[in-house]
């Protein structure tokens, strides 16, 4: 007599459909504020406000939001709840996850552009700084008009090429496992979280590659009126969706690799630390395809996921 096997359970696409639908559409009233306010160009050109500060920062809560909606219609114990139990147990392996994970984007997305840039000189990857006058001179061009004690004292703030890099590595680590991390947190919740959990049946890869896709797309309102790639912006959200999909896969090994839902949050916050210190490493690059965002930076963040993939097999779902 044969047993009848219980069936698989499956992907609820109508639970998926409707957590999507509530974190976009947060991320469209989002936009909509910023454009009534009068904040109708986000590509950095006339500088952040208090107001676009403001709205940028309710725009990360998005996912996990929609996560908590969706799971209490589900009458299920919210993965909250959890994700703060057994902290200290987590802590070395989210500070070894972090300590090889980000250095390895940073230092990969700079080699990358030097050899891409300076050495092939492919159009649109930029050309690395290296003198530490000419990083000082790049500087100035992102402020306002200085005067000659400021430029003085810019001048003597502003470290050589590797001292820049090591500031923000460090500055990247910090902010992951704090501020950043804290509102990074509210992506991963929803895209690390909830939506991996939901995809899960479909394996990893498949997962993955539409998680990627879906997070990519939210951040299109926001890409439309020039956040990340300037005036690129109908483009922009297709080589958004080139980036969110390896470092779909990066942070998703994360969580597997430390058992903890605080490991994604970290490096998404460190990534965010550090994207800002390009904008003095590089000049004449196109933000399609120059790091951090552009095909460079989604180039490396490949590659590393691939060789992070392959090299934790081991400790995988273990812990």
């Amino acid at each position: 007599m044969t047993q009848t096997q219980p069936p698989k359970a499956g992907v609820r696409w109508g639970r998926v459909a409707l957590f999507y639908g509530l974190a976009l559409g947060w991320s469209c009233l989002v936009a909509a504020a910023l454009y009534l306010l009068g904040q109708r160009d986000l590509s950095g050109a006339a500088g952040p406000t208090v107001a676009t500060t403001i709205l940028a920062l309710l725009y990360m809560p998005a996912p996990m939001v929609a996560a908590l909606i969706v799971g209490r219609l589900d009458h299920r114990p919210a993965l909250i709840r959890t994700t703060f139990t057994g902290f200290r147990r987590a802590l070395p392996k989210l500070l070894v996850v972090a300590v090889a994970v980000v250095p390895a984007l940073l230092l990969g997305m700079v080699g990358a552009s030097w050899l891409a840039g300076n050495v092939l000189g492919l159009s649109g990857t930029g050309t690395l700084l290296v003198g530490q006058a000419d990083l000082v001179a790049n500087a100035l061009t992102l402020l306002p008009a200085q005067n000659a004690d400021q430029v003085a004292k810019l001048s003597a703030g502003v470290p050589s090429l590797w001292g820049l890099i090591a500031l923000a590595l460090v500055g990247a680590l910090l902010a992951g496992f704090t501020i950043n991390g804290l509102f990074a947190f509210g992506e991963e919740y929803g895209w690390r979280g909830w939506l991996a959990d939901e995809l899960r049946p479909l394996g990893a890869f498949w997962a993955n590659v539409i998680t990627g896709v879906l997070w990519g797309l939210w951040h299109a309102p926001l890409i439309l009126m020039g956040f990340n790639y300037g005036s690129y912006g109908r483009i922009g959200t297709l080589f958004m969706i080139a980036w969110c999909i390896p470092l779909s896969f990066l942070l998703w090994r994360s969580r597997e690799v430390t058992g903890s839902l605080l490991a994604p949050a970290i490096l998404h916050g460190a990534i965010n630390g550090f994207a800002g210190v390009f904008l003095i490493l590089l000049v004449d690059a196109n933000p399609l395809i120059a790091a951090p965002a552009g095909l460079i930076g989604a180039a490396v963040a490949a590659v590393v996921a691939a060789l992070f993939w392959l090299l934790t097999r081991k400790w995988a779902g273990r812990a």
